[in-house]
C-alpha cells in the first residue's frame, strides 16, 4: 500500500492573495528560491484543487491512500472563506472517497481559543487523526502562548504535521526550524511529530531530533524539486535519510505544488524504482509506518 502523507486540497478563495501572489501565480519567483527548473512557457494550472482532482492523480500514480493538509495563512492575510470553513470543507468532501482520503485539521496555533475550539470540533464531529501547522506564518512552535494547543494535541493523541525549511514572499522560514519542537518534545514526550520536507535547509537537525525523541518523524515531500535535471541529489538525500532514520522516513508529495515541473506518477515510481534503500525499507517509507501511526 501506497500512502502520501502530505497532499492539499483548496478552493481560491481559502488562500490569500499574498500566497497566491508568491506561490502559484507568478511561478518566475520560484526559479531560484527552491531546487526546481520552472517551465517559463507554463502558467500555474490550479489555482483550485478539489477532492476529484486529488483522487484522479492518485489514481494515475498507483497511490492507495493521501493525507490531506489544509492551509492556515491566516496571520500573513484573512482570506475571503475562514479557516473553519475551510477545514469543515476539506472534511465533508473526503467523506465521499474515505477509504483513500485521510483529513487533517488545518490551523494556525496562534489562534488561541479558535485554534481549540476547530481542533476539537473536527475531533469530536469527522475523528480527525491529525493537525498541520506553518511555523513560517509568525511563531515558534515552542511560543508558551500556544502551550495550551500542545497540551490539547497531547490529550487527543494526534499527529501534528509541520512545514520545516524554505519559505518566501510574506512567510519567514526563520519560524520553520525543526530545533523549535525540542522544548515540546521535552514536555510531551509522547506526541508524534512529523517534520515535512525533511526540515529542509536543516536536514541534519532533523536528523539529530529523531535519534534524540523517538516520535520525531520526516517526510520526503518536495525532494522531487531536485529533479529531473539532479536525481543524485534527490537519491542521495533519500538513502540519507533513510540509513538515519529508516523507521520513521514517510513518502510524501506537496501535490499539486511540484505537479508543474516533475509530475506526481512520476515522482511516485522515482521513490519505488531508484535504489536508495532495501525494499523493505521502501514498504515502510511508501506506507507502513504512516500505517502504523494512523
Amino acid at each position: 500500500m501506497i500512502i502520501d502523507s502530505h497532499v492539499h486540497i483548496w478552493k481560491r478563495a481559502m488562500l490569500p492573495n499574498s500566497i497566491i501572489r508568491a506561490y502559484l501565480e507568478p511561478l518566475l519567483e520560484l526559479d531560484g528560491l527552491i531546487d526546481m527548473s520552472v517551465d517559463r512557457e507554463k502558467d500555474w494550472p490550479m489555482s483550485e484543487v478539489d477532492a476529484e482532482m486529488l483522487i484522479s492523480s492518485m489514481d494515475v500514480a498507483g497511490v492507495d491512500k493521501s493525507v490531506i493538509l489544509p492551509l492556515d495563512f491566516g496571520r500573513i492575510e484573512e482570506p475571503r472563506v475562514d479557516i473553519e470553513t475551510y477545514n469543515e470543507w476539506v472534511f465533508e468532501i473526503s467523506l465521499a472517497y474515505k477509504d483513500r482520503l485521510i483529513p487533517f485539521v488545518g490551523v494556525d496555533p496562534m489562534r488561541g481559543k479558535k485554534a481549540l475550539d476547530i481542533v476539537e470540533k473536527m475531533v469530536n464531529k469527522f475523528d480527525a487523526k491529525g493537525v498541520k501547522i506553518y511555523p513560517g506564518t509568525g511563531f515558534r512552535p515552542d511560543d508558551d502562548s500556544i502551550k495550551e494547543f500542545w497540551q490539547l494535541v497531547d490529550n487527543l493523541n494526534l499527529i501534528v504535521v509541520s512545514h520545516a525549511g524554505a519559505s518566501w514572499g510574506p512567510l519567514d522560514e526563520n519560524f520553520n526550524h525543526p530545533i523549535y519542537f525540542r522544548n515540546i518534545l521535552e514536555k510531551f514526550p509522547s506526541i508524534r511529530i512529523i517534520i515535512a520536507h525533511l526540515g529542509g535547509k536543516w536536514r541534519f537537525e532533523t536528523y539529530e531530533m529523531a535519534k534524540e525523541f523517538k516520535n520525531v518523524y520526516a517526510d520526503c515531500s518536495a525532494l522531487q524539486g531536485w529533479l529531473p535535471s539532479q536525481s543524485d541529489v534527490a537519491i542521495s538525500r533519500l538513502k540519507e535519510a533513510a540509513s538515519i532514520m529508516p523507521d520513521r522516513l514517510i513518502f510524501g508529495s506537496d501535490w499539486p505544488l511540484f505537479d508543474i515541473s516533475y509530475p506526481y506518477s512520476q515522482w511516485v515510481q522515482f521513490v519505488i524504482e531508484k535504489d536508495w534503500a532495501s525494499e523493505e525499507i521502501k514498504e515502510r517509507v511508501l506506507g507502513k509506518t504512516f500505517a502504523s501511526l494512523i
